[in-house]
């Protein structure tokens, strides 16, 4: 998708840069899959549609030869960055602390959760938004999520037709995030025309923050967010479905839906949390086929539910 054409254009080295002047600067980030990474958030700085650094001449280089070309980033993310150890290179914690210090700017997110509800009303529920509860490792919090379902649907057909399960540009998915019945945080993940998800949290006040603040820990926007959604580890409850899950060290783990959605075959199909195709750790096309399979079982199936079935080969 992005990061083709890859040209090496070389490294500096040999004492600190200054990031503010230099045209060429060495990134050393130690990260997997550091193309992948750097789409995601060095893309979050060419527009509102995000961008391939590559193309934009943001980056250059390739493999661990990556190259960062500091006066094509925005006035404010260079002035935030800096080679503050003085090796000659820009490594994981000071890009960290540039995008830290930046991007919720950069994005031009909605500013409370008041006006994200004027672009995505996600608590209006069935038949708009699909909804599901989680207890999960990100927090201690029960998290409650809203996933459009028009954007589900579509998902869930580019993947009858490619194998990718992939979400249109636009796409919102909303968390909150539970303690005694009362919200008190909300995670937001909006789709980039780029492909790339840009991420989002609103504190208690209901006003963009930059961090998570329940339980078990502090999760920074959005370099925590990218370690988990691009990376490859996997978590419960979703690595153990469709089975149950047992406790962690901060309470249950659990996907609360009924038996019946808990299908093997559309586990099996979707594969969702292992692959993360599509950058997103839920289930949300699985459980949503599974209960479109307890519909068929049942009797109540309608026609359009019963085609995509027939198409993903349930």
């Amino acid at each position: 998708m992005l990061f083709t054409g890859l040209l090496l254009a070389g490294c500096g080295g040999g004492g600190p840069v200054d990031v503010q002047t230099a045209d060429a600067v060495p990134l050393r980030l130690d990260r997997d899959d550091p193309g992948k990474l750097l789409g995601s958030v060095l893309g979050a700085y060419l527009g509102p549609d995000g961008g391939d650094p590559v193309e934009a001449g943001l980056l250059s280089g390739d493999g661990d030869a990556l190259v960062l070309h500091p006066q094509r980033l925005p006035e404010a993310a260079r002035a935030a960055l800096a080679d503050a150890n003085g090796d000659g290179a820009i490594d994981w914690e000071e890009l960290a602390a540039m995008l830290e210090a930046t991007y919720v700017d950069a994005r031009d997110l909605p500013p409370t959760l008041d006006a994200l509800r004027q672009q995505a009303d996600y608590r209006a529920g069935e038949p708009e938004w699909f909804t599901v509860e989680v207890d999960g490792v990100m927090t201690a919090a029960r998290r409650r999520i809203h996933v459009p379902l028009a954007a589900l649907r579509e998902a869930m057909r580019a993947f009858a037709d490619g194998g990718t399960l992939d979400y249109p540009a636009g796409t919102w998915i909303v968390g909150e995030h539970a303690v005694d019945g009362d919200v008190v945080e909300t995670t937001v993940k909006h789709r980039r025309p780029d492909g790339y998800w840009d991420f989002a949290v609103y504190g208690p006040d209901g006003a963009l923050a930059p961090a998570t603040q329940t339980e078990p820990r502090s999760l920074r926007v959005p370099t925590q967010c990218t370690g988990c959604h691009l990376g490859q580890r996997l978590f419960e409850p979703e690595k153990s479905f469709p089975a149950e899950a047992g406790d962690g060290p901060f309470g249950p783990r659990a996907i609360y839906v009924p038996d019946a959605w808990r299908s093997r075959e559309a586990t099996a199909l979707f594969d969702e949390h292992r692959r993360r195709d599509d950058g997103v750790l839920g289930l949300y096309a699985t459980l949503y086929a599974g209960r479109l399979l307890a519909d068929r079982e049942a009797g109540t199936l309608g026609d359009d539910d019963r085609r995509l079935l027939e198409a993903l080969g349930l």
